[in-house]
């Protein structure tokens, strides 16, 4: 994936859409691309995010198949939140954007919108962490 696809792939993403190119530049320089098949486990219950994954094709699922947000591990890595049910690739596999937890925090450094911008996807009901336990 070239550097202009990933910053394209963001910049399709909140809150990624709300940077500057600049910064997308800086934040997509951060990311690597990663391809999962049908069913791999991202991460098992009760464990803990160590990436966040931003969707490029595909979904990532609960464990009845419904897809996550486009944006995922903002509480693991934010606020170290164990995931609440196992998070899978999809029956189609998923294609993601990721950026270890070190990274992130260089990343919210160099722009802090971004994490004005994750606090507010579980306020928008939109991230796995406001999904009830199964």
């Amino acid at each position: 994936m070239t550097l202009a696809e990933k910053i394209f792939a963001l910049h399709a993403v909140f809150p990624f859409s709300q940077l500057q190119p600049e910064e997308l530049l800086i934040v997509a320089t951060a990311f690597s691309p990663r391809r999962y098949d049908p069913g791999h486990v991202i991460c098992p219950v009760g464990e803990s995010l160590t990436r966040l994954y931003v969707r490029v094709a595909g979904d990532l699922v609960d464990e009845r198949g419904t897809p996550l947000a486009p944006v995922v591990g903002t509480p693991s890595l934010l606020i170290g939140q164990h995931a609440r049910f196992t998070i899978s690739a999809g029956p189609e596999g998923y294609h993601a954007l990721l950026l270890p937890r070190g990274k992130l925090f260089t990343v919210i450094n160099e722009c802090p919108i971004l994490l004005t911008g994750f606090f507010q996807i579980p306020l928008l009901g939109i991230d796995y962490a406001c999904a009830p336990a199964p």
